[in-house]
């Protein structure tokens, strides 16, 4: 039985629970879902027990047991892009490319005030733990909000990186739209981060979070294109002087990349390279209009690329060369994006996509994303993203316990022996039985036990409901200027 240094001093006094007779999905390990059982104590796993020696060990070392005989444990899911707000903006417009569809977004997004923004993180966070989802990357845009947003991160009991955004450069600029003068002077009202302010904020933040266990502070720069040189030195200079990790958008649409490669010589990643910003500790949300070569660059700088597949499609903003960048050794992960843009933070329905999305324009069938693949970018892909890289995402000892368990009995899987393949095209929300995060049950017998969920979706709908009533006179902005911003595609 496996046992790192340092837990078994601790073991006497931390809470433990093992995990009993489950089937271990470990692609560390090389093979398909084998029968053992994982030793908790504290907040980590300090054992996995694999033969019958180990396991009476390991249970007589368990405060408590759970018997989890025919089910499936995995580990939790890593959502590396994720906007929180919007799970109160679903049903909102989605039928425009992402450049139109933003201003309604941006729109819905000013009527949201705190106590909205609680409860759209509350309301996030249960549908993640119900999707197996235990850790995401909430990339913030609404920064006067943040306190909110990080008190109800805390209360949601999930682990959460959180990166709040900085931006000065609207997209009609760098684009360089033509305008009618009025419709630009309403759009040139939007807030716009000084340096100053962004890295007081930044630093202020991670001070203030610095050490919690589950909630950890990121840079959020919304994109390259939208941050001017005084920001992109605030993004340099935080990133060398606190060494936090960044998350921010790439070449989202081909007019992003067109104009990109228009504005900087060899384009925007080669300018973000010659800027000094590329590095192990950063991830790029998107990335659909990456070249071969592009990606290439990425994979020299250990920069993590996350996959959105379904807000992709969504937003008609074009499919990730997946193949290609697997190919040249990127780094990736996956994300499910925002409610009105990419629909449900489902992981499952994620990795189905990015396995399939790439079969029709790849022809030899052996360059296809393999499921093991996908399920690395959904665990320890995700846990890279967000600075984790080797807490998260394997069932071993020394890892934090963020645990799936999947009922492999009920009709969506039943049927045929429990395979990693068979898992990824299969498995979904209803077979998720339970959920620890942090070495605690988030979600047992049907119910999450780390805030009243019932009494969020009791309020949802009411202050959802109220904020598309104050976006009024903000939609009536967005529908004037959509046509504009759909012409520059």
């Amino acid at each position: 039985m496996s046992v790192p240094d340092g837990l078994s001093a601790v073991a006497a006094s931390a809470p433990s629970v093992y995990i009993a007779n489950a089937r271990l999905v470990r692609l560390h390990a090389g093979g398909e879902p084998s029968l053992g059982g994982v030793l908790v104590e504290g907040d980590s796993i300090a054992a996995v027990a694999e033969t019958e020696r180990e396991q009476r060990e390991a249970r007589a070392r368990a405060r408590d047991v759970f018997d989890a005989a025919g089910l499936i444990l995995m580990p939790g899911l890593v959502n590396a892009h994720y906007h929180s707000y919007g799970t109160l903006l679903k049903g909102t417009q989605n039928r425009l490319p992402l450049e139109p569809w933003a201003l309604y977004t941006v729109a819905y997004g000013r009527a949201l005030g705190a106590e909205a923004i609680r409860l759209a993180v509350l309301l996030g966070a249960a549908e993640m733990i119900r999707n197996g989802i235990t850790t995401c990357l909430d990339h913030f845009p609404h920064t006067r909000w943040a306190e909110s947003a990080l008190a109800a991160h805390e209360a949601s009991g999930m682990r959460v990186a959180f990166a709040p955004f900085m931006h000065d450069v609207f997209d009609h600029e760098f684009l360089q739209l033509a305008l009618p003068p009025e419709i630009r002077a309403a759009l040139d009202t939007a807030p716009r981060s000084s340096a100053a302010d962004a890295e007081r904020m930044y630093r202020d933040r991670a001070s203030r979070w610095r050490g919690h266990p589950r909630v950890s502070i990121l840079l959020g720069p919304n994109a390259f294109q939208r941050c001017s040189p005084g920001l992109l030195d605030v993004w340099r200079r935080l990133a060398d002087d606190l060494g936090l990790h960044a998350h921010t958008h790439l070449v989202e649409t081909r007019v992003q990349a067109v104009r990109g490669r228009a504005v900087w010589p060899g384009g925007t990643v080669e300018a973000m390279a010659r800027a000094g910003l590329l590095s192990e500790r950063l991830s790029l949300a998107r990335g659909v209009w990456l070249t071969p070569e592009e990606g290439e660059v990425l994979a020299r700088h250990g920069v993590t690329v996350v996959h959105d597949p379904a807000s992709n499609l969504m937003l008609g903003s074009g499919r990730l060369a997946l193949p290609t960048m697997l190919e040249r050794g990127v780094p990736l992960a996956l994300g499910t994006d925002s409610s009105n843009s990419g629909g449900r933070h489902d992981l499952f329905e994620v990795m189905r996509l990015a396995l399939m999305l790439p079969r029709p324009d790849t022809p030899d069938p052996r360059a296809w994303p393999e499921a093991r693949q996908v399920l690395e970018m959904a665990t320890t892909g995700g846990a890279r993203a967000i600075g984790q890289v080797g807490k998260l995402g394997r069932i071993e000892p020394g890892q934090r316990a963020d645990l799936v368990l999947l009922d492999p009995r009920g009709a969506a899987l039943a049927g045929a022996p429990m395979t990693v393949p068979h898992l990824v095209q299969h498995a979904g929300a209803t077979a998720v039985a339970g959920v620890m995060i942090d070495g605690a049950w988030a979600l047992r017998d049907g119910r999450i036990l780390t805030f009243d969920e019932p009494a969020v979706l009791d309020e949802v709908a009411a202050i959802s409901a109220e904020a598309r009533a104050a976006a009024g006179p903000e939609l009536v902005l967005a529908e004037t200027a959509a046509s504009y911003f759909q012409a520059c595609g």
